[in-house]
């Protein structure tokens, strides 16, 4: 019997190819600094991503309650059912809780 061989490529690297598709998608991949998602840039997103991730997330960082305040947080809670979320490891319900652990005062309701 013959045996394949099969290469498994990295989680990491399958969610930076699945960023970049995503990111190509909806044009963040131009030169200018258009913003990507709900007023944030993808470097803006990528700084809450620690805060994100569970079961171990770390609380948000000044630069991640920074960008949030900026943010149209009624056009993030349309993502909050997203099924690619979870795929790349990010917790709509951590997520969720970010703009009051920011203590970010925006009245809104997803």
């Amino acid at each position: 019997m013959e045996a394949h061989n099969t290469t498994r490529v990295p989680a990491a690297a399958v969610v930076a190819m699945l960023l970049l598709i995503i990111a190509s998608a909806i044009g963040v991949a131009k030169a200018n600094n258009e913003h990507a998602i709900c007023g944030m840039s993808t470097d803006d997103l990528f700084t809450c991503r620690p805060a994100v991730i569970g079961p171990a997330a770390l609380p948000p960082s000044s630069a991640c309650c920074a960008a949030l305040e900026k943010a149209d947080l009624p056009c993030l809670c349309t993502f909050k059912n997203n099924k690619v979320l979870p795929a790349l490891g990010i917790d709509p319900a951590l997520a969720m809780l970010l703009p009051a652990k920011c203590n970010i005062l925006q009245s809104f309701h997803c």
